[in-house]
């Protein structure tokens, strides 16, 4: 379970933000981050920037001090949406983690882990945020063969010698991915979906990440939206959200299940936003969590998550069984 710490600066602080160590480092971040992919502008509908800004400021100014994005997320938008941000803020109170891997400089978008690559995206990335290192960097999405390889991680290496970046990580879909990042013992951090209607990750991932002492980084874990109660099977999506090319029976598919977690939630307590990052914050294997937010109001709706936690051990355990017991939840996984 988390270990609540006091954020270095009170004046800025309005509740109590809690912190977990990330991994092995010996560095403590807010276990509710920031993700940053919907500040890019084109893959969660229409985001204005005067929003996204005033979205991360309240998200610092309530001790959030994690901030996740990659250089695809709008094609560096969101990069240098966090780069107007950080002009405001002492650099040691903030943890940039970015990511490369999709390579969208060279013609159309693709895959691309080779070495001077890497090295490429890193260096455009570091001018976009303004800053002389990355806190923690990260293959995105990389296949199973490049993870278990090891020359694109022995470059994140060298980065991390020549000081661009502090941290390694990478960010992984599959159990399989994630098993082979903990083999090689220069990967710090793990990113992976981990939310309601996904709990695969449980069984061995988080557990051998936590004893092997490898963050883990919990994304989508409001499954891309639909577990703050806002979408219906027959939702419809703007063309600049990726959510739009989604099959019709996708999207039925994870509003039934949707519908049945919030039977067990019966109640007016607290809302499923909140219930959902909870429970994934039930997990001490995971160093933080970072739900994707556009405005204020759902940094903060986020946020109370862990400022004012309200599910209940047996509320967690039927949210569990549910999952576990329940052959609609097996179908959809991919």
């Amino acid at each position: 379970m988390s270990k609540a710490h006091r954020y270095p600066d009170q004046r800025f602080r309005v509740k109590l933000m809690k912190y977990r160590p990330f991994g092995g480092t010996g560095v403590d971040v807010s276990e509710i981050g920031f993700g940053g992919w919907a500040i890019g502008g084109n893959s969660y509908g229409t985001v204005r920037d005067e929003d996204s800004l005033e979205a991360l400021e309240a998200a610092f100014c309530r001790g959030v001090n994690f901030y996740d994005t990659a250089d695809i997320y709008g094609e560096g938008h969101s990069e240098e949406i966090l780069a107007q941000f950080l002009k405001r803020r002492n650099r040691s109170d903030v943890l940039i983690a970015s990511k490369a891997g999709f390579d969208f400089y060279h013609g159309a978008v693709r895959k691309n882990f080779e070495a001077a690559y890497l090295r490429f995206a890193c260096e455009q990335s570091l001018q976009r945020l303004g800053i002389e290192t990355i806190d923690l960097y990260q293959l995105h999405n990389p296949p199973l063969g490049i993870i278990r390889h090891g020359e694109a991680i022995g470059v994140l290496e060298e980065l991390q010698r020549e000081g661009k970046i502090r941290f390694i990580g990478v960010s992984i879909f599959q159990e399989d991915e994630g098993l082979a990042a903990l083999r090689d013992k220069r990967i710090q951090s793990i990113q992976t979906v981990f939310n309601l209607l996904d709990q695969r990750m449980t069984l061995h991932l988080l557990p051998e990440a936590k004893e092997n002492e490898v963050a883990i980084i919990a994304r989508e874990p409001l499954a891309c939206g639909f577990l703050t109660g806002k979408y219906a099977p027959g939702s419809e999506f703007p063309k600049n959200d990726h959510r739009n090319g989604w099959p019709k029976e996708k999207v039925k598919l994870i509003a039934e299940k949707v519908e049945k977690i919030k039977a067990v939630l019966a109640t007016r307590r607290l809302t499923l936003t909140r219930a959902a990052l909870e429970y994934v914050l039930d997990f001490d294997a995971v160093s933080t969590v970072i739900p994707g937010a556009k405005t204020k109001t759902q940094v903060i709706e986020n946020l109370m998550a862990s400022e004012e936690p309200s599910l209940r051990s047996q509320e967690a355990c039927q949210l569990r069984e549910i999952y576990q017991l329940s052959p609609l939840f097996k179908e959809g996984l991919d």
